[in-house]
């Protein structure tokens, strides 16, 4: 978790890079709006350190909270605003910044209680052509898994603004994708989408110690980019 004295504003809309597929972080990202969150994954690329660089510069410009995907430390990576674990990934060794967390299916919760991470990732929530191999959670499992999570759940895997409808009534705080963010306009068909964080009791937090921080989680809340 995040040192408490730092107030987060964890985004409500992420872009996950997904070069392997076609989709080049580097043309996305200049069209995201203030505010959204961008995951820089592209794990096999032999030029990724440098591309992280160029990555970090556009979102700096651009006014975007960039992590690198890793399972090191994020001071081990050119700048950043945190670091993002992959399922593969090891526990986090937190050296600032924001960690986020994948979690696949409940025998992922013992690991993702440990993490301290400060949001979590929960995917395939429906069937995504990322992994058509890959049985979709649904929103049912989703809601199961996202009661049981320490802390702010992110949706990822066939996010679109048809789809994530089906997530009103869930603990859900944030939504993710890929391709989503290739189609023009869809991030104004995404901001003000309400969604619901479950209820006062379980609401999202990032550590008690910071009420102040705690507070930007609010408990029915737009999904709003900045």
């Amino acid at each position: 978790m995040a040192d408490s004295s730092k107030r987060l504003r964890l985004p409500r809309l992420w872009f996950l890079s997904a070069e392997e597929r076609g989709i080049d972080a580097r043309a996305i990202v200049p069209t995201l709006p203030r505010g959204v969150g961008v995951i820089y994954r592209d794990y096999r690329n032999p030029r990724r350190r440098q591309r992280a660089r160029e990555l970090a510069r556009s979102c700096r410009q651009n006014g975007l909270l960039l992590l690198t995907g890793s399972s090191r430390s994020p001071a081990l990576l050119p700048p950043a605003g945190g670091v993002h674990v992959p399922w593969w990934g090891r526990r986090p060794h937190r050296a600032g910044g924001i960690v986020t967390l994948s979690v696949h299916r409940a025998s992922d919760l013992r690991r993702a209680r440990a993490s301290r991470a400060d949001l979590f990732v929960v995917a395939p929530v429906f069937r995504t052509g990322a992994h058509p191999e890959a049985a979709p959670l649904g929103p049912l499992r989703l809601g199961l898994l996202a009661r049981h999570l320490p802390g702010p759940v992110a949706a990822l895997g066939g996010i679109t603004p048809i789809t994530a409808r089906r997530l009103k009534g869930l603990r859900v705080y944030a939504v993710c994708g890929s391709s989503l963010f290739a189609s023009p306009g869809v991030t104004g068909e995404l901001t003000g989408l309400r969604v619901w964080c479950g209820p006062p009791s379980a609401r999202p937090q990032v550590r008690a110690s910071n009420p102040r921080a705690a507070r930007r989680f609010p408990t029915h809340a737009r999904l709003q980019t900045r």
